[in-house]
């Protein structure tokens, strides 16, 4: 797996405002993507699984407020950048998988209009070509326009905070906005006119790029319409045909056509295992079952190419065979398409066999963060120990056991470990204080108290245990078979 990092979320604090008051829907998530890897994110509901992936695509809802923190994407913060750059990057670079494939269709849209849609919408490549040529004088006079939001919405929210802390000094944090607004002002006037250049350079360098292309397809249909004079009946059809083909390239050197994105879309439904596409891009959602009716929103996740593929528990809604196809498929178009995966679910059972590290979440907050091997093996943290505690197996003979009490209302965020009241190993600290993250490995570290130096030694229970031995003793086997 390379190191490469595709995303780097930092921080990353959510809250959501409501009637009775602001709901602490994330707490200060931080976690890393790496190129070609799968990231599993497990969690009960309401965890902020589902809020993190929204918050990196851009739909968030609108009640949703990002309180602080950033999320790094090719050198870009997703959390500072307008909807309108938002756009470039959704479906373009970052894909998403919903979790009910029948809410994610239109019901009344053939599937082949849904599938070819998206393609082109953005598949307007002379356009693409011409912004790319002054997109760093675009990119200069947004981030000042934004650095002039930030900065009068940084005061706002200082002014508001001033009421109840009487230490913030207003007038000078007012002059502080001033001169920075001032400043992005001075500096936005020459980035403008170096925009005004660029733009009309731009403009004829794409102007001589069409001429030429659109000069050198009318002489290649120029000299077949010559040969057209004495051809047969035969000869005449395939002239034709080649006429037809020339103008479709010519077309697809401006924008992706129609013919173009059916093709690709034909292309996707058989790499995700549709049979039969050319018959069923003219079918309805309806007319397809819940599973394919899953393939088909992986496929338009697909058509862009993608690097990122967030996956919000994209197997939630279907039967257990079908769960194993989807997973199955969506590992296997990871590896061809050298996708970067994040994948959202309450199951860890259905992570085990795919997901290269695991993040254990709750209320709002990653307590646990490993490879496969260590969640699975080597868990540390008290909620972990009760997923897996409360998760089944082929070997199974224990009652299994249930996660007493229910998640905390984050209305009221706790002072200390949120899983403290229903954790049974929890100390006085617990209550008092949230733990950091304590490292286990250099792969591995989890967020409870239970891992300072100064605990008592809790061991992980026998259940768990016995668990892990029967693993162990499953995968020796199997190497030894193999």
């Amino acid at each position: 797996m390379s190191r490469n990092k595709k995303l780097e979320v930092r921080d990353l604090t959510i809250s959501f405002k409501t009637t009775q008051g602001m709901v602490r829907a994330v707490r200060g998530v931080d976690f890393d993507l790496y190129e070609g890897e799968t990231l599993a994110i497990v969690g009960e509901s309401g965890s902020g699984k589902s809020v993190t992936s929204r918050t990196i695509m851009g739909i968030l809802a609108g009640n949703g407020v990002i309180d602080k923190g950033s999320i790094m994407y090719e050198g870009e913060d997703l959390t500072q950048i307008e909807e309108e750059e938002f756009h470039e990057i959704r479906g373009n670079k970052i894909g998403m998988i919903f979790q009910d494939p029948m809410s994610s269709l239109n019901p009344i849209m053939r599937i082949g209009k849904q599938i070819t849609e998206g393609m082109i919408l953005n598949g307007k490549r002379l356009k693409n070509k011409f912004e790319k040529l002054f997109h760093e004088e675009q990119a200069r006079v947004d981030w000042l326009k934004r650095d002039i939001k930030r900065a009068k919405r940084e005061f706002k929210q200082l002014k508001a905070r001033a009421k109840e802390d009487e230490t913030i000094n207003l007038e000078q944090a007012k002059q502080k906005m001033l001169d920075r607004v001032a400043k992005a002002k001075d500096e936005l006037k020459p980035a403008k006119v170096e925009l005004k250049k660029a733009k009309a350079q731009a403009k004829q360098k794409i102007k001589e790029i069409w001429n030429a292309e659109k000069e050198k397809a009318n002489n290649d249909i120029a000299k077949l319409k010559e040969q057209l004079e004495g051809a047969n009946q035969e000869q005449a059809a395939k002239i034709k045909q080649q006429i037809a083909d020339r103008k479709e390239e010519l077309a697809r050197f401006k924008q992706v056509t129609k013919k173009e994105a059916r093709e690709r879309a034909i292309q996707v439904m058989d790499e995700v295992g549709i049979p039969e596409p050319e018959k069923r891009l003219k079918q309805y959602p309806f007319q397809f079952s819940g599973g394919m009716r899953q393939r088909i929103v992986i496929a338009i996740a697909l058509t862009l190419a993608p690097d990122i593929l967030i996956c919000d528990e994209p197997t939630t809604a279907l039967d257990v065979t079908i769960q194993a196809q989807i997973l199955e498929l969506i590992n296997r178009l990871k590896d061809e398409h050298n996708l970067s995966v994040i994948f959202i679910t309450h199951d860890l059972g259905v992570v085990a066999n795919m997901a290269d590290r695991i993040g254990v979440m709750y209320a709002g907050k990653i307590v646990e963060l490993g490879t496969s091997e260590d969640v699975f093996y080597d868990p540390r943290h008290p909620y972990t120990w009760a997923l897996l505690s409360s998760m089944p197996d082929l070997d199974s003979t224990e009652r299994l056991v249930a996660i007493p009490g229910t998640p905390p209302n984050m209305l009221y965020p706790p002072k200390g470990d949120a899983f403290a009241d229903r954790n049974k190993y929890a100390m006085k600290i617990d209550f008092e204080k949230q733990p950091p993250m304590f490292e286990v490995s250099e792969t591995h570290s989890a967020a409870t108290w239970l891992l300072h130096k100064d605990a008592p030694k809790v061991e992980m229970p026998e259940v768990i245990k016995h668990r892990i031995e029967r693993m162990l003793k499953r995968s020796s086997s199997s190497e030894v078979k193999s």
